[in-house]
Parts: structure tokens; C-alpha cells; sequence
């Protein structure tokens, strides 16, 4: 499905967005999504929601703007990906190593000779990276304005555990991917983006840019802004929420990239199909690379098991060879080859990300 082919098929009323003139026969009436996704927003676990799938489902729901005017969320408005941005990082590296570039079994420090462990005998690889694994925790002593220092604290943060002993969600793993990224390119993550994935896919809602000058973008409260306080300054709408990515002096790894529904669902779509790049671009994406420490990881996404201290995702009925990522700021997004089904989950939460997890993985299961 091309970005006009979605365009045409997307419409609706009373929650729903029009785009483009489109027929509104096009998009079926998920009932029960249409009820879950109105009692989140009514329940005030979120303040929008936008939501589509390869099975025909759009539906938006709620505001996208904290003050008065509370303006509507519609099928274009941007949101911030969060997390689910470590998507995009994966994907680029795939790409790279399908057109040969990158050696994801190698040690991460041979792209980035910088690192401290470079002048060790380093065997944490950029497939640990990807998947976690690589012994590094989430600390952040790289989390500061001074866009020297974040670079230096970067290159000489250490493991805390050996390599492939367990699995520790860290942010630093997909900074030092997206850096790596830049080197074997010589591009900033952007641009990469737009030439190597976005630009391919149609994909011309999506960006790592702090957004101006575009009144249509998600708004989030303070208490949406991961490593901050409460009370924290409002960010201006289209900042990244994330600290760390809000302070770097350029796009990072770790995602806080903007996206739309279409724009998303066009990623996601094309992961099921495998149409547009490389088979083992798609191979190394789907296929399992961690499993342990009661986790199961593809090349960054997460994956379902029978068994996983995860539960979020068991509790749904994807299969096992399904990816998924959800985000900080309230997204989820899922690709199931078996179930044939690719769906998008974007929004802006108020409540927290415990509360909303459920709720958003809800949501996906229901268009599948």
C-alpha cells in the first residue's frame, strides 16, 4: 500500500479524520475500537488517539493541544515516537548491513574507535546493541546540555554486567547505534532517513527535527518528559519530549522522532510485505537474536513469547514471530506476519506509562 493508495481509503466523521477528500466506505467500522479508544480518551489516560492498520482501521479520538484552543487530533497530526523511533535506527542499520556495510556480529567499537572499550579487548557486538544485551544499564551521565561533555561521558560509559548475561532496556545502546549510523553513511540521522527509508517509503510526515512552523503536532504534559521532574518546563509544542534527545545539539539513536498514523502505517506495512528493500533487511528485523533473562528481541524490536517477564505483550494474542515497540510518550506500533497485520498505535498520554500499556497494546489487538 502506497502513501496515496492510504490517503484514499482514509476518512470519516464524529472521530474519524477526513484526508483528502476520501471515501468513507473505504475504512471499516471497528466498533469495538471506536468504543475502546473513546472511553481511554474519556477516561483521561489519554488526551488523543490516533490509530491505524493494514486491515482497513482509522480512527482518531480526542485533543492534540493541553490550553484553550483544545484543538482535534486528526489522522496528520504528528506525534512524538519516542521510543518506537529506535525503529527507524534499527531499520538503517538493516539497511546497511544488507547493502554490506555493516557487520552487526562486530564490535560495536569498531565504528565508534572513540569508545573507551576500543582500546580493550571489547566483544560487546552491534547486534547486543540492538538487542539490549550488551551488558550496558540506563543510566544517563551523558544527560546534559553541554554538547561536549555528552559526547565524552558517552564514549566512556562502561557494561555493569558481561556480555549477553541479560537483557537491560538502555537508550545509550540505540545513541551509539544512530552514531554509527552517521559514520558509515556520513549523513546526520535525518538525512539518512530521508534517503535510505522514509524517502523509499513514501514517508513524508516523518521527521528527527525539532518541528516548526507545522500547527498540527501532539502536544504532551510535563509529565510525559523522561528524565525530568515534575514541574519541569513546558516544552514549546513540537520539542522533543525525551531529555537527553531534547538537549542534543542533533538527532540521537534513541528516537523522539515525529511521525504520523499514514506515515507509520507505511513503515509497518511495508515490514509485512517486504516489497521494498533487500530480504535481509527484512530477515535480520524479524528474525530472534536474544532470548533470555526472560526476554525474546529481534534487531530492535521486541518480540512475543509463551513465557517472558514482559507480560504486556503475552497478553495479547500476536504470535511469536510478531515484532512490536511501544514508547515513553504513549505509541505502540506492531508487524505480524503470521496474523497477516501491521498496525500503529500513536497518541499523546496523561497518564502514565504503566497505566497506558495495556490500553495501547488493547487497542492493537483489536484491529488484528
Amino acid at each position: 500500500m502506497n502513501r496515496r493508495e492510504f490517503l484514499w481509503m482514509a476518512a470519516g466523521a464524529s472521530g474519524a479524520a477526513v484526508l483528502g477528500g476520501c471515501r468513507t466506505a473505504d475504512v471499516r467500522d471497528n466498533a469495538a475500537l471506536r468504543a475502546a479508544v473513546d472511553g481511554y480518551v474519556a477516561q483521561g489516560l489519554y488526551l488523543g488517539l490516533a490509530c491505524a492498520s493494514n486491515r482497513g482501521d482509522l480512527y482518531v479520538k480526542g485533543k492534540r493541544t493541553l490550553d484553550e484552543p483544545r484543538l482535534p487530533v486528526t489522522a496528520d497530526t504528528l506525534f512524538d515516537l519516542a521510543s518506537v523511533g529506535k525503529t527507524h535506527t534499527a531499520a538503517l542499520c538493516a539497511l546497511l548491513y544488507a547493502d554490506g556495510k555493516l557487520d552487526v556480529d562486530a564490535p560495536f567499537t569498531k565504528y565508534l574507535p572513540e569508545h573507551v572499550l576500543a582500546k580493550e579487548d571489547c566483544r560487546i557486538t552491534v547486534r547486543d546493541l540492538a538487542t539490549h544485551s550488551g551488558g550496558f544499564d540506563n543510566s544517563k551521565p551523558y544527560m546534559t546540555p553541554d554538547a561536549k561533555k555528552m559526547f565524552a561521558e558517552l564514549y566512556r560509559k562502561r557494561p555493569v554486567w558481561p556480555r549477553g548475561e541479560r537483557f537491560c532496556y538502555a537508550c545509550s545502546n540505540f545513541v551509539y547505534l544512530g552514531l554509527i549510523v552517521e559514520r558509515l553513511t556520513g549523513m546526520g540521522l535525518n538525512a539518512a532517513a530521508k534517503k535510505m527509508l522514509w524517502g523509499p517509503l513514501g514517508m513524508t510526515r516523518t521527521t528527527w527535527q525539532t518541528v516548526v512552523d507545522d500547527p498540527n503536532v501532539a502536544e504532551y504534559p510535563p509529565s510525559t518528559y523522561g528524565g525530568e521532574r515534575p514541574g519541569a518546563r513546558k516544552r514549546r509544542i513540537g520539542e522533543r519530549n525525551d531529555t537527553c534527545a531534547h538537549l542534543a545539539p542533533c538527532p540521537m539513536g534513541n528516537g523522539a522522532n515525529f511521525s504520523t498514523v499514514p506515515d507509520m502505517l507505511l513503515f509497518a506495512t511495508d515490514l509485512l510485505r517486504r516489497e521494498r528493500f533487500p530480504k535481509a533487511y527484512y530477515d535480520l528485523l524479524f528474525a530472534p537474536s536474544f532470548d533470555g533473562d526472560g526476554h525474546r528481541r529481534s534487531f530492535g524490536w521486541d518480540m512475543t513469547a509463551a513465557k517472558s517477564t514482559f507480560t504486556s505483550w503475552t497478553k495479547t494474542a500476536f504470535s511469536d514471530k510478531a515484532i512490536c515497540h511501544t514508547g515513553w510518550t504513549g505509541p505502540a506500533i506492531a508487524v505480524d506476519p503470521v496474523r497477516n497485520f501491521a498496525g500503529v498505535v500513536l497518541g499523546n498520554r496523561l497518564a502514565s506509562k504503566q497505566k497506558t500499556m495495556g490500553p495501547r497494546l488493547h487497542l492493537l489487538d483489536l484491529m488484528s
